[in-house]
């Protein structure tokens, strides 16, 4: 499954949201290497836009826990829950459609960040 959610150079923002809801909600981006493909196509997806700059740290912060080796559940948790309060901070200033799927993504985030803290 790894590279699945790879965009190309055409797809939209839309896709990778909806991509990253459904991997979320399935619990598919649960392994490390789903999470860093996921995290790949973002990077390239936010890397130029101004409007999204203040991503580029958690998600950096959250790659090098997921290749650490032995990623730590709280501190996976807590990079989710920051990226969850700054996506939820972008719905606020988009059109309705992505305000939508952005507040959905922050609410799938959160629920993920959830689960790894009640994980064994």
């Amino acid at each position: 499954m790894a590279n699945q959610h790879s965009q190309t150079g055409g797809s939209s923002a839309f896709t990778l949201i909806d991509a990253t809801i459904e991997a979320f909600d399935q619990g598919q981006a649960a392994s490390p290497q789903e999470g860093m493909s996921l995290l790949t196509d973002w990077f390239s997806s936010v890397k130029s836009d101004k409007k999204t700059e203040d991503l580029m740290q958690p998600m950096q912060e959250l790659r090098d826990e997921l290749q650490s080796g032995t990623p730590s559940n709280t501190k996976l948790g807590q990079l989710l829950n920051q990226l969850a309060d700054l996506t939820e901070g972008k719905a606020g200033q988009v059109d309705s459609e992505l305000q939508s799927r952005l507040t959905t993504l922050a609410t799938a985030l959160r629920n993920f960040a959830g689960q790894l803290s009640t994980a064994v």
